[in-house]
């Protein structure tokens, strides 16, 4: 019968050792793992309940018609098929089209604007930390609030703010809410100057971590500000970009606060994107089949989107 050393410990070949001592040596070899899935186990189990589970309910819910009262009764694509049907003049599908430009318009504003105001407050400026806390200040207050007093602020009559402002200059009170040159600028203007703090501050973030070698090296070979911006600067801001594209595209789809609070989806529901048609389906007139088979169809499109930036980072950079 031979002997050989295991981990400096002497065993008999092919004895059978304790299970006490089996684990001993398991955990032995690997220490770091069992030390490392104890801090992730209970996050992946929540993660994958509060994620996973809602969603599989929400795929399920939206094969069925549903009014909250009565039991859910399967109907199979229905609810799908009317989302991407002519039902009543494509109006579902004109929802779909109406939120992806204003989340492409919004996303637009917000990249070029921020990144604007990113360099500005990169530079040497007095009092630039008041003008930084400025900026980030409307990404504080709640959005919901905030369109509350919007709409008082934009109120149709003379009693509202901003009419009464160009009242004074002898100009007649606007619509501004039910004007079709307007509103659609109001409803990409509100989110942008919302949210453009985050933008504005992860952007500054980025400026503040690009090697000053770079500048100067570019400098030496005769580059001027424009070609700094054009050949560093923007090609550093690559990974930043692909960030707040990605953020700000989710955000900008499931825009709600001007839709519901200030223009109510008109007019003509030029604002009626799809959030708030998800809203007004499921919890407005209880058909909770279609509501969740419109957020279904917006999960799919945010997931596409995601996808399809991710693949062209990763040719783009080899990662």
């Amino acid at each position: 019968m031979s002997l050989k050393t295991v981990t400096g410990v002497t065993a008999v070949s092919g004895a059978v050792l304790p299970l006490k001592e089996r684990l001993r040596r398991w955990y032995y070899h690997r220490h770091d793992a069992v030390l490392a899935w104890s801090f992730l186990i209970p996050m992946v189990i929540y993660f994958a309940i509060m994620t996973f589970v809602p969603l599989a309910f929400l795929v399920g819910i939206s094969f069925t018609r549903w009014n909250l009262i009565s039991p859910p009764r399967w109907v199979g694509l229905a609810n799908l098929a009317k989302v991407f049907s002519d039902y009543r003049e494509f109006f579902y599908l004109k929802v779909i089209g109406r939120t992806f430009l204003y989340a492409v318009a919004i996303l637009a504003l917000n990249v070029c604007t921020g990144f604007f105001i990113a360099l500005l407050l990169n530079q040497n400026l007095k009092g630039k930390g008041v003008f930084r806390t400025m900026w980030y200040l409307p990404s504080v207050f709640s959005g919901a609030v905030v369109a509350l007093l919007m709409r008082i602020y934009l109120a149709a009559s003379s009693v509202g703010v901003l009419n009464m402002v160009i009242g004074k200059f002898g100009i007649q009170p606007v619509d501004w809410l039910n004007n079709t040159l307007w509103t659609p600028i109001i409803t990409v203007l509100f989110p942008v100057w919302l949210g453009i703090g985050f933008t504005v501050i992860f952007f500054l973030a980025g400026l503040q971590s690009v090697d000053e070698n770079l500048y100067d090296a570019a400098r030496i070979d005769g580059a001027n500000d424009i070609q700094l911006l054009r050949y560093v600067t923007i090609p550093q801001m690559v990974p930043v970009l692909f960030f707040i594209s990605m953020t700000g595209i989710i955000g900008s789809a499931q825009m709600w606060e001007v839709p519901k609070i200030i223009t109510a989806g008109g007019p003509n529901y030029m604002t009626y994107t799809l959030v708030y048609s998800i809203q007004q389906d499921a919890f407005g007139a209880l058909d909770m089949g279609l509501g969740t088979a419109q957020s279904l169809v917006l999960f799919v499109m945010l997931l596409a989107f995601i996808g399809w930036q991710l693949n062209n980072y990763r040719k783009q950079y080899g990662v």
